[in-house]
């Protein structure tokens, strides 16, 4: 596919995509913030399965895994805040299952147990940062944080895109994302802060403006971190992309992960300036 048309594949797709999310984060309510909470989690939760389980009950172990990612994302719906309880109760359920089961593995009863260590990391890693979507969402101004939210961070990855490919010479990180430049770093920094600075004024009066530029640079930074985080992932295995779920994108988690690192801390970003 040459440039210009993987650019549009790129843009049609985040457009489609980012119209769906709005749709439900402002017509679903908390309802449809926690469907798509649990839709996206369970999603990532399938593309790290694959690429991690490999024995012969893999599909009984990524059934588990997926299952318990929705199970914990609505039972945090249904009572706000219980995600460490149902995180324990996940973690002993798995650890049961992955006992019950290790006589079937008994020449490779450590490789069983490394799948077991990577269903915790992938429950911690995606279940217990998604669930913030839902609470940012519910706290004062929820739909406006929210929005803000998604708009930092996608004007940061197209910011980052865009101005890398133009003017992008000196690498960010070549041993993990040798694509990532410095100045597409800084270009999408840039754009985090000039779309929260458009939101301030146009819809978000009440945000002081101290807030609003904390919030911008700490989100964007840690945004980008949490996008090369993946990237280490991937690279440590040796895949180009996490799923082909999404034309121009490559998987969910593909363009989710700057997302999913940075909730924890808008999350804080909304308790501090609300």
């Amino acid at each position: 596919m040459d440039k210009s048309k993987e650019t549009s594949t790129r843009v049609m797709t985040g457009v489609v995509g980012g119209a769906i999310l709005l749709a439900l984060f402002l017509i679903g309510g908390h309802l449809g913030v926690s469907f798509a909470s649990a839709i996206l989690g369970g999603l990532m939760c399938w593309e790290l399965s694959n690429v991690f389980y490999g024995m012969s009950d893999r599909k009984e172990k990524l059934t588990a895994l997926v299952g318990l990612s929705w199970l914990t994302i609505f039972v945090n719906m249904l009572i706000p805040k219980s995600m460490l309880e149902c995180l324990v109760v996940s973690f002993m359920g798995m650890f049961t299952y992955y006992l019950a089961v290790a006589d079937r593995h008994s020449s490779e009863l450590r490789r069983h147990f490394d799948e077991l260590v990577f269903t915790v990391f992938a429950l911690v890693y995606v279940v217990t940062f998604v669930a913030f979507l839902p609470l940012i969402r519910d706290g004062a101004n929820g739909i406006r944080w929210l929005l803000l939210f998604l708009f930092i961070v996608w004007a940061g990855d197209t910011g980052a895109y865009f101005v890398g490919r133009k003017w992008g010479k000196n690498k960010l990180y070549p041993l993990i994302s040798p694509g990532k430049s410095l100045e597409g770093s800084g270009g999408g920094l840039a754009a985090s802060l000039l779309v929260t600075i458009v939101f301030k004024l146009v819809a978000f009066g009440s945000l002081s403006w101290l807030g609003a530029v904390i919030t911008a640079v700490m989100v964007g930074v840690i945004s980008q971190i949490g996008d090369l985080c993946e990237s280490f992932f991937k690279r440590a295995y040796k895949i180009k992309d996490s799923s082909k779920i999404l034309p121009g994108h490559g998987g969910i988690l593909d363009r989710f992960d700057g997302v999913l690192f940075s909730l924890p801390v808008m999350y804080f970003c909304v308790k501090l300036f609300s």
